[in-house]
């Protein structure tokens, strides 16, 4: 969208100092450019450094997203990112000082082709995701007189004197690798499901609890299982961080990854790969996560035994290549595998092919809209620090311990009209919809009464360039709860909620003998 704001010159290729050592200056010693030069990618990297360990990634002012399908009475699909601050997964601050805005027919225009051999030749409308990425990049300006050779190029008598810190806004296929954000959002959830009991000694031992929090994100820990007294949370949740800073932060946010794309791997009866074969394509494993060759099919009765070396080998040689030198204290290696990329949202729409034969956003449906669920926000400590303070009354109320517990029974991104896109707590799903109401459910599911109760939260996705739906609760009934959807006080259509995305969270209350 815009490589270069303040300068339209694309990025600089300079060369990258060590950001690990800087200059020992003593007296009588020369020098020049690479000096000072060494001494900013020291000072400059120690700051990317820090903001990287200490805060994390993500939006930290702005950048939301808009989406106009009319203007003046004509068509003209665009998104615009409004001005605001960002902070890359490097730890690099990306400001954009001003609304950007793209034309997606224009976009679309311009990768006809490339969108044509994407989706098929014979391929006439479907719905697509585009993701809007924003990265860091530099700009060379502000030319000056060098000396140079007396038969050199005039041209290299003029260099640029300063370097522009500008942005890059981009519309991509695929989103940007977060895996730590995806590890820390999916740890979350699981730490809230673990049950806390009022009953006093009523814990999980602290070795299960542990292997439990190490296993996190694998089938052989189940949250629901661990039980808590409330007196011990403060000492268990306090062991739950330490694990996640000393063990499971780093490498293991990427473990996951790793072994979904592992177990991707085509296997038939008939299958013929060598296991030299297969582990020199797993050995070829990058954070963009190659893709598997398709003549590369495993034999089924091999599977254990070749899954069992590959996870072996992400030991010994994949994750120390990849992981090892992540932090600031062996940063020559964290320039190259880090993805750089701050995901801002994804937008969705509905491409036709026009009279001229080239893809156009299709508005006959209405399906466009745009998704900001997985974009990594960054509150500042000004925000948390607020949340701490008392309210009018001057005392925080706290709660007895031997009153009620609670749990996360169901979570999830629901939607009606188009598949499952994220894994859910609960099986929870849809039932039925009819105009202005949707009804939810979930395994386990049972009206209250006076041993549990309910507390739940449902929000709505925008569809197009409609209002923002208003959800209000109605009823539990034997099969599941039901909720209102409605715009202007009138029930939003069936046809317009099969193509929403709702998100739903329901905690169960479990009341006191």
């Amino acid at each position: 969208m815009n490589a270069c704001h303040r300068i339209n010159q694309g990025t600089s290729n300079l060369a990258s100092p060590d950001p690990t050592k800087h200059v020992n200056y003593v007296r009588g010693m020369m020098q020049g450019v690479d000096e000072f030069t060494q001494e900013f990618a020291y000072l400059s990297g120690r700051d990317r450094w820090l903001a990287r360990e200490a805060m994390g990634f993500g939006t930290l002012r702005g950048l939301a997203l808009r989406l106009e399908k009319d203007r003046n009475g004509m068509l003209l699909p665009s998104v615009t990112v409004t001005s605001g601050v960002g902070l890359t997964p490097s730890g690099q601050l990306v400001c954009v000082d001003r609304n950007q805005c793209i034309d997606i027919n224009r976009w679309l225009a311009a990768r006809d082709q490339e969108l044509t051999d994407r989706f098929g030749a014979g391929v006439q409308n479907c719905n697509f995701r585009l993701y809007v990425t924003l990265a860091y990049c530099d700009c060379r300006s502000d030319d000056v007189p060098v000396p140079g050779e007396p038969d050199c190029n005039a041209d290299d008598l003029l260099q640029p004197s300063r370097i522009i810190d500008c942005f890059q806004l981009d519309l991509t296929y695929e989103p940007p690798l977060q895996e730590e954000e995806d590890a820390v959002r999916g740890f979350s959830a699981w730490l809230r499901q673990v049950v806390i009991d009022p009953t006093p000694n009523n814990s999980v031992t602290p070795v299960k609890f542990v292997a439990a929090v190490r296993a996190w994100n694998t089938s052989a820990s189940d949250p629901a299982s661990l039980t808590i007294s409330a007196a011990d949370v403060p000492d268990y949740f306090a062991t739950a961080l330490r694990l996640w800073v000393t063990e499971l932060r780093g490498a293991a946010a990427a473990f996951q990854r790793f072994k979904l794309w592992l177990y991707s791997a085509p296997h038939s009866i008939a299958g013929t790969a060598t296991k030299n074969a297969f582990l020199t394509q797993v050995r070829r494993w990058t954070p963009e996560m190659c893709s598997w060759p398709g003549n590369l099919i495993i034999k089924t009765s091999d599977g254990i035994e070749f899954i069992e070396d590959a996870l072996a080998l992400w030991d010994m040689e994949i994750a120390p290549k990849w992981y090892s030198e992540f932090c600031g204290c062996g940063a020559q290696a964290g320039a190259d595998i880090i993805e750089d990329r701050l995901l801002l949202g994804a937008i969705n729409f509905s491409m036709v092919k026009n009279a001229g034969n080239s893809w156009m956003v299709d508005f006959t449906g209405d399906t466009t809209s745009v998704d900001e669920s997985r974009r990594p926000v960054l509150g500042h400590l000004r925000m948390q620090q607020e949340q701490l303070i008392p309210g009018s009354t001057g005392v925080i109320s706290v709660a007895p311990v031997n009153t009620v517990s609670s749990r996360i029974v169901a979570l999830g991104r629901l939607s009606a009209g188009r598949p499952q896109l994220t894994p859910v707590v609960g099986n929870a799903k849809i039932t039925s919809i009819m105009d202005g109401e949707v009804r939810f459910t979930f395994d386990g599911y049972s009206m209250p009464d006076s041993d549990h109760d309910y507390v739940i939260h449902v929000m709505a996705s925008f569809t197009g360039n409609k209002s923002e739906p208003a959800v209000s609760f109605v009823e539990f009934d034997p099969i599941g709860f039901l909720y209102k959807v409605t715009r202007s006080n009138k029930g939003v259509l069936r046809a317009e909620l099969e193509r929403m995305e709702f998100q739903v969270e329901v905690f169960i209350i479990v009341k006191p003998d």
